[in-house]
């Protein structure tokens, strides 16, 4: 019998996007405190619009680099005419082409999508990897809702 895989991937082409970041060192499974702060002090900037979209942006290889030393960034979209002050930092998702994938489940679990779209898609893809961070887009609320039902969006930038 065949296992299928939860996985597809979609090539998307997408603008470059402006982010309020907050950075984050060490275990990629403990960014969830900077995403809390990031919002508090989006909200307390008056940053935080009722279309806001939720991104980690993913410096380093967790199989590469030892874990206090990854580095990511907790961000929010921004409005365009909008700056940020004290620890947020304005950031720019790269525009360009991105292998997209979506899981659902936790986000302990998102390292399933990774494996696979590095060890399966990637190689029969014909695709090449560009030297730029990885993407997730977080497109629900893990507060209002059960891990099960997490839905988040690998971008793996393509060249």
């Amino acid at each position: 019998m065949e296992t299928l895989t939860p996985y597809t991937v979609t090539i998307r082409e997408t603008p470059a996007i402006r982010v309020a970041a907050l950075a984050h060192t060490g275990d990629y499974q403990a960014i969830g405190a900077a995403f809390e702060r990031v919002t508090m002090l989006a909200i307390a900037q008056g940053l935080l619009v009722a279309d806001a979209r939720s991104f980690g942006i993913y410096y380093d290889d967790p199989e590469a680099t030892a874990t206090e030393a990854l580095r990511a960034d907790a961000c929010l979209s921004l409005p365009a005419e909008r700056g940020v002050s004290g620890d947020l930092q304005v950031r720019e998702i790269r525009g360009g082409r991105y292998a997209v994938t979506l899981h659902v489940g936790p986000y302990a679990e998102l390292s399933r999508a990774y494996m696979w779209l590095h060890g399966v898609w990637l190689p029969e893809s014909g695709e090449e990897p560009a030297d730029a961070p990885v993407v997730e887009e977080y497109l629900n609320d893990p507060r209002t809702l059960p891990p099960t039902e997490w839905r988040t969006e690998v971008w793996l930038p393509l060249k």
